[in-house]
């Protein structure tokens, strides 16, 4: 019989064999087992507080941090355990280490709103404005399909660089339910009144499909959880998040019907959105969902074995624009919001497919405007707010959403310009602005340099006098 690894003895055993195991091979303390995490972030997120306190008295690292540079304390802390994460502060954890992007550890507690854990971060000194910058960041990012990264202001009186893209189907289902509840109740979205009981139920969905995809954990057990996973899995129609191979879907299953949500690359073959009909229904049980949920997919099994095991048979599709390189997990629950609604029209409305798809991407791109254009204003309402670090990074945020999306000069695009521009022209932050226009009006003036000129000169910059700083 093989001889465990440590990494084994954590999770399976208890401390004496963590220890006596260390005992034969000390110079395995710190360092990273088969899975990429050192023995005592190992014990976090097994929970095993026993074995991280053995492991912390012999000499464990409590600021070593596994190959995303997660420390013990996120760990702990993502599993809402707060005796573990009291004792990791205790032997000088630092509340506000970051991995690598820039998560920071209050970022999760804060998104799942977990307030004892963050009162206890608090007294240790963890920063709320460096985890709500995160947060805030990506979030824009993903609205505004922005690239590249962006630098947030630490703690430690340095600025952290963060990409734009990924984010976590846990809390992507959660921020979009909440707009879209948001979205319900404003006088805006009045004319699509008549389907607010769908947007009702899909936002029911958005919380079913939020719940499942906190289990998905390699360590989790699922059986722990059995009885609530079999009342989540009874919704209908059934929101799932799916995680594979580094990419994120969202299929939704009711009846006969199989929905697709993928907007990368398989759409190019598939579809983005594509509406099946199942030929083996009773092959859609509890066991079998559970397995897509939690189980290590690869593409091929989703590309292709799913199809011939269900009998799937593509009926009608969606046209919908394809994800920006990089924001799955947010392109394809978003993309369920328009793929949920004609589902619904179609088999509760008697509509048909066409005219039940027409109008469920009406909504669907009313509700992304507007869903953006709320973002925006918010963001700007944060610079008068922000001490001088964090408007820099505002400033920043607001450039990028100009450059990036705004260039086009249509009618959207000039109404974004004037409300982002008075804070570019802001006397202190002129020259965030100024380097745009040195880059990509005077230096490279290729087509996106015409087009930024354009935009300025509509909305009356005068970029003659903004030379003239330089």
């Amino acid at each position: 019989m093989m001889k465990k690894t440590l990494a084994q003895t954590i999770i399976y055993d208890d401390k004496e064999a963590v220890l006596a195991y260390l005992a034969e091979q000390p110079s395995l303390l710190n360092d990273y087992d088969e899975y990429g995490y050192t023995p005592l972030i190992e014990s976090a997120i097994a929970n095993k507080m026993e074995i991280a306190l053995a492991l912390l008295e012999v000499g464990a690292d409590v600021t070593g941090t596994d190959l995303t540079g997660r420390t013990a304390l996120h760990w702990a802390v993502d599993n809402n355990n707060i005796p573990f994460a009291r004792a990791l502060l205790e032997h000088g954890a630092d509340p506000n280490a970051y991995a690598t992007g820039g998560l920071s550890i209050l970022v999760m507690p804060t998104l799942r709103q977990q307030q004892p854990i963050k009162e206890l971060l608090f007294q240790y000194g963890a920063s709320l404005s460096f985890a709500q910058d995160f947060i805030y960041a990506k979030l824009l990012g993903h609205r505004f399909e922005l690239q590249g990264s962006i630098d947030i202001y630490s703690p430690s009186d340095r600025f952290v660089e963060m990409e734009y893209e990924g984010f976590f189907l846990e809390f992507t289902m959660g921020l979009i339910r909440d707009s879209m509840e948001r979205f319900i109740y404003n006088f805006g979205a009045k004319q699509y009144r008549q389907q607010f009981e769908f947007l009702k139920h899909y936002s029911l969905a958005l919380r079913t499909g939020s719940q499942l995809a906190r289990y998905q954990h390699y360590l989790f057990d699922t059986n722990t959880v059995r009885h609530t996973l079999s009342q989540l899995l009874q919704f209908k129609p059934l929101l799932l998040p799916v995680g594979y191979e580094g990419h994120a879907i969202s299929f939704i299953y009711f009846g006969e019907y199989w929905l697709k949500c993928d907007r990368g690359e398989a759409r190019k073959r598939h579809g983005s959105i594509v509406l099946y009909e199942i030929a083996h229904p009773e092959r859609v049980n509890e066991e079998f969902l559970k397995h897509i949920l939690y189980t290590p997919l690869n593409r091929h099994f989703i590309e292709e074995e799913l199809e011939l095991y269900l009998g799937l048979t593509p009926i009608a599709q969606l046209p919908i624009q394809g994800q920006v390189i990089g924001n799955c997990s947010w392109a394809n629950i978003e993309a369920s919001l328009p793929a949920y609604l004609w589902l619904l029209a179609y088999l509760q409305e008697h509509t048909d497919l066409d005219t039940a798809g027409r109008g469920s991407l009406a909504l669907f791109e009313f509700w992304r405007e507007w869903d953006q254009d709320r973002a925006l204003e918010e963001c700007i309402a944060r610079f008068e707010h922000a001490n001088a670090p964090r408007r820099l990074f505002i400033v920043t945020l607001l450039a990028d959403i100009l450059f990036q999306t705004c260039l086009k000069s249509e009618k959207l695009d000039i109404a974004r310009a004037e409300k982002i521009l008075p804070v570019l022209l802001h006397p202190d932050y002129q020259s965030v602005l100024i380097s745009y226009i040195e880059v990509y009006v005077d230096g490279v003036g290729d087509e996106r340099g015409k087009a930024f000129y354009h935009l300025l000169d509509v909305c009356g910059v005068d970029i003659k006098r903004l030379r003239e700083k330089r």
